[in-house]
């Protein structure tokens, strides 16, 4: 079977969740028998992608260290020459990896696409150009001749917030990449609450800081957030009047494995988000022994099963009650790491990679 990704995430520079699936599932498609796998980005910006070359086939000029070229002018290059070297590729499967509006077709290809969430739809008043948005997902869903959701919470929403044939649409969750190690970080001497990744507005970091003043627990902990992004200013204005000294809430970047390190040495993670179409620092974190607290809304309950303790992402007292819970009681946090590890092992992405290799054929048929 012959197996295309298209150029759409790997346009973008920066390392994010959506080019990390297609780069994890594109090198694990490719260990399985019969899987012809290839990913055709005319200009290649992905960094990620470039660090796994040796692992794929990717057809395209590495562009990802040339800082200065915009990436609309990727994009552009890309919409342009892909359908010429796609078609020359002769695919049996076309898998999308973003809802641009692509102006060919395949003859004799099938169309996959993944929606991972349903974030701008429910959340609207945090996002500009939803109707722009709207169109793209739509038109993409047309056609697509099979659907990829990487959660139930997300398939749920699509069929109710998009009229959608059911049989059209395939569960398949994402997994973690990181490697555990047992080693803390070594410049972090006090205990602390972790959170990772972006903290866009429905990611509800500001209830984490209310939560944490609330508690105290900033006497005997740090809040770290493991983000690309330093802290805003009304995160700034937030850490004031929740009357937490600033010095205690920090945030830090870097690579996989200082991720690991800091999910190794974390009291635990906390993850407040009001939606997360998958959540994949609950599997990382339980992966790496460490314990999770999260919101009880959208898919994180079904990622993190009976391992994590939940809260109402609404309710800073909430969060506050069991962020002490967790930090007063070892007996609690060892069966939590237990329970996480046995959870964490039910995702991987050669599981995802079987999964989705079984919706091509599908689709095929």
């Amino acid at each position: 079977m012959r197996i295309i990704f298209d150029y759409q995430t790997f346009s973008i520079r920066q390392a994010r969740g959506i080019s990390r699936y297609f780069t994890e599932l594109a090198v694990a498609l490719g260990r399985l028998d019969h899987a012809d796998v290839q990913v055709i980005v005319p200009l290649l910006a992905s960094k990620l992608l470039v660090e796994q070359r040796d692992k794929v086939a990717v057809t395209g000029v590495d562009v990802s260290g040339v800082s200065k070229l915009p990436t609309r002018i990727v994009r552009a290059v890309n919409r342009a020459l892909f359908p010429l070297m796609a078609a020359a590729a002769k695919p049996d499967i076309v898998h999308e990896t973003q809802y641009d509006k692509p102006q060919f077709t395949f003859r004799r290809a099938k169309t996959i696409t993944t929606i991972h969430d349903m974030i701008p739809e429910r959340f609207p008043e945090f996002f500009a150009f939803l109707e722009a948005h709207r169109f793209r997902i739509r038109a993409a869903l047309e056609r697509a001749d099979m659907i990829i959701c990487v959660s139930e919470s997300t398939r749920r929403d699509l069929l109710e917030l998009y009229q959608t044939n059911p049989a059209r649409v395939a569960v398949i969750p994402l997994a973690s990449s990181l490697t555990p190690v047992n080693v803390k970080p070594s410049d972090e001497v006090e205990p602390y609450f972790l959170h990772v990744g972006a903290r866009y507005s429905y990611k509800n970091f500001a209830a984490l800081i209310t939560a944490f003043g609330i508690s105290k627990l900033w006497k005997t902990h740090q809040l770290i957030t493991f983000s690309e992004t330093e802290l805003t200013l009304e995160e700034l204005k937030a850490i004031n009047y929740a009357e937490v000294p600033r010095k205690r809430i920090r945030q830090v970047r870097g690579d996989d494995a200082k991720l690991a390190s800091y999910y190794a040495g974390a009291t635990a993670l906390v993850v407040p988000s009001l939606y997360e179409g998958f959540g994949i620092p609950v599997v990382e974190a339980m992966q790496c022994s460490c314990p999770v607290i999260a919101s009880n809304k959208s898919s994180l309950p079904e990622v993190g099963g009976d391992a994590i303790r939940y809260f109402d992402p609404r309710e800073p007292e909430a969060i506050a009650e069991l962020m002490q819970s967790i930090a007063s009681d070892s007996t609690v946090r060892e069966n939590m790491i237990a329970q996480g590890l046995v959870q964490a092992s039910k995702f991987s992405w050669e599981k995802c990679a079987k999964e989705t290799y079984a919706v091509y054929e599908n689709a095929l048929r």
